[in-house]
């Protein structure tokens, strides 16, 4: 196949001939936010709880890109095309269109992905349940309980191979002995900034999940929060959301590819899937929006302005 030679300066300079205002649209079944004065939880009950089903395009030149963010999107999804010369823009919760079109974004990268150039593969992320969460989750009704499970361990969830237990991994330390902080981005933040680290290493090992998945008030801070007052509830953390951009969509096989980034505040990895389709994840840590433009050796150039402290998962064929 014929490398596409678009240029992603060229892209950055011709931005503001045309404006593709594309809305995020959470597919499946969005998050029922709840807000606490440490930030925002996505709530999971017997009768309801959000899922999305794998949002990868079938077609050439098309892209879906899931997002997540401190103020509030959840695998909120976006489709658009490669190569016509216009802006994505991936609105925040609840931000006024208006305003996201007319602030300059005030920082921009490029990232260079090369599918040639290939490093380690990875064989999965791993997680378990512990005799201790199975014990939570006895008292919770049985509906309730087949979402937890299915929101970590199947594909409509964030898609963990489970084993019964495990001894080993990369270990969240800032989460042990730690009590929860609802809604807390940072601690998300900080277990995606861990893991990219960690991917972008020459690594040959799987990766493991190596933290509670399931906690309840008392037992310490976990990608999800057992409500054991009222025995109705659980709480999705954004931890939930970070840990799931990579677990969802970077299956076992998926082998490391080039993906050049200068910008110390963003940090990027990429992976050739098992299927011959390519997942970008892009962690923005700056309290700024930032303009990305990716330029992929196959399919040419898009480019994207993402809002502040977010991470954003790019999928294309």
């Amino acid at each position: 196949m014929a490398q596409n030679t678009h240029s992603i300066r060229f892209f950055l300079a011709i931005s503001l001939i045309g404006i593709l205002v594309s809305h995020s649209n959470q597919e499946t079944l969005p998050c029922a936010l709840k807000e606490y004065s440490t930030g925002l939880v996505c709530v999971c009950n017997s009768k309801y709880c959000d899922y999305l089903d794998d949002p990868t395009p079938s077609e050439e030149y098309v892209f879906a890109i899931v997002s997540s963010s401190k103020s509030g999107l959840r695998f909120a999804t976006t489709h658009g095309q490669f190569n016509l010369y216009k802006k994505y823009y991936i609105f925040d919760y609840d931000q006024l269109m208006a305003r996201a079109i007319e602030a300059p974004a005030a920082e921009s990268i490029e990232i260079e992905v090369d599918r040639e150039q290939r490093w380690q593969k990875t064989e999965g992320f791993i997680g378990s349940i512990s005799d201790s969460i199975e014990n939570v989750l006895k008292i919770f009704p049985k509906t309730l309980r087949k979402h937890v499970y299915q929101s970590f361990f199947t594909q409509h969830g964030i898609n963990v191979d489970f084993i019964r237990d495990l001894g080993f991994g990369v270990s969240e330390k800032y989460l042990e002995d730690s009590a929860p902080i609802f809604g807390s981005w940072e601690r998300g933040e900080q277990f995606a900034q861990n893991l990219l680290k960690y991917l972008n290493t020459d690594s040959n090992e799987t990766e493991p999940i190596n933290c509670n998945i399931l906690l309840d008030y008392e037992g310490g801070d976990a990608p999800m929060i057992a409500n054991t007052t009222n025995h109705f509830e659980v709480y999705k953390q954004p931890l939930f959301y970070t840990m799931g951009h990579f677990t969802k969509f970077i299956a076992g096989g998926s082998v490391r590819i080039a993906a050049e980034n200068k910008n110390d505040k963003v940090d990027v990895v990429a992976f050739l899937r098992a299927d011959n389709s390519v997942a970008v994840i892009i962690l923005n840590r700056n309290p700024v929006s930032v303009d990305v433009g990716i330029q992929d050796t196959y399919r040419g150039a898009v480019l994207f302005k993402i809002p502040p402290h977010s991470i954003h998962t790019v999928l294309y064929i």
